[in-house]
């Protein structure tokens, strides 16, 4: 049986996203669109279901975990890119997330963070390692390039799955692996359980948040519109606020390319 759907495949900061406008209520059609789709598109490096009503926009990602890009490309898209502020439902979170476009263009999203500074937890085996929780998605964040150094991306990514396994962070919707560079540009490497999808990303939003909660903690203050420097060469922006203590809030921006928008068969 095949269905008519509309979709639109959007570049935020790189990371290429096929959002569908299609509520698609079971896990196992939205694994078979999310190949489906994969196959069609090969740039495309995940797939979200979503509903543009500017009143109540939600988001549900292909395997259910939480995803920064694909937020703020949604709240882009249900304010046709003008200027405003969204309340936005996301698979993988609780609470509606504040998201929007701001004056400049540039999309934003909320990010899902813990206010407790002890979620973030010290790698006892490697003193640049930090696994950030998230809600939808854990990063362990490795401040140490040399790890990956003259390795090709094949080995980048199958060290990092080893590395998710070992640390048993294979129990989350979604983790990732986040190598950073001394200049603060990152590789990140993202795993999603349920639709078992394992990709070195051209960006990567809760990535980029990660890191800056890191940078706070490390610096004891909040940090504002710092640019992490994705695979795609593209910045996306961090600001973490952060009292020494507690984590406030956290929010990710940069601009979004929409690709192409078209109805398909599939």
């Amino acid at each position: 049986m095949t269905m008519k759907i509309k979709l639109i495949n959007v570049r935020p900061g790189g990371n290429d996203t096929c959002l569908i406008e299609k509520n698609i209520n079971s896990d196992k059609k939205r694994k078979f669109m999310n190949d489906k789709i994969m196959k069609l598109y090969p740039n495309i490096e995940q797939v979200g279901f979503v509903n543009l009503n500017r009143n109540r926009p939600e988001l549900i990602m292909a395997g259910n975990e939480f995803c920064a890009n694909a937020t703020r490309s949604t709240a882009y898209l249900a304010l046709k890119g003008n200027p405003g502020i969204v309340k936005i439902r996301v698979s993988g979170v609780k609470k509606r997330l504040t998201a929007g476009v701001s004056k400049n263009g540039e999309a934003f999203t909320e990010i899902p963070i813990f206010e407790d500074s002890k979620k973030i937890v010290r790698d006892p085996n490697n003193p640049n390692g930090y696994v950030v929780e998230l809600e939808g998605i854990t990063q362990y964040i490795n401040l140490d390039e040399n790890k990956i150094k003259n390795l090709s991306k094949e080995e980048i990514i199958k060290k990092a799955k080893q590395t998710i396994d070992k640390l048993g962070l294979n129990k989350y919707p979604a983790a990732g692996v986040v190598y950073v560079n001394t200049n603060l540009s990152i590789i990140p490497i993202v795993w999603v359980r349920k639709i078992n999808t394992l990709f070195l990303e051209t960006a990567c939003g809760s990535a980029t948040a990660a890191l800056g909660q890191i940078l706070a903690l490390k610096n004891g203050s909040s940090i504002k519109n710092l640019p992490i420097y994705q695979p795609s060469g593209m910045p996306i922006k961090i600001s973490v606020a952060f009292d020494g203590k507690r984590f406030k809030y956290a929010e990710i921006s940069g601009p979004i390319i929409i690709l192409e928008t078209k109805n398909i068969l599939i």
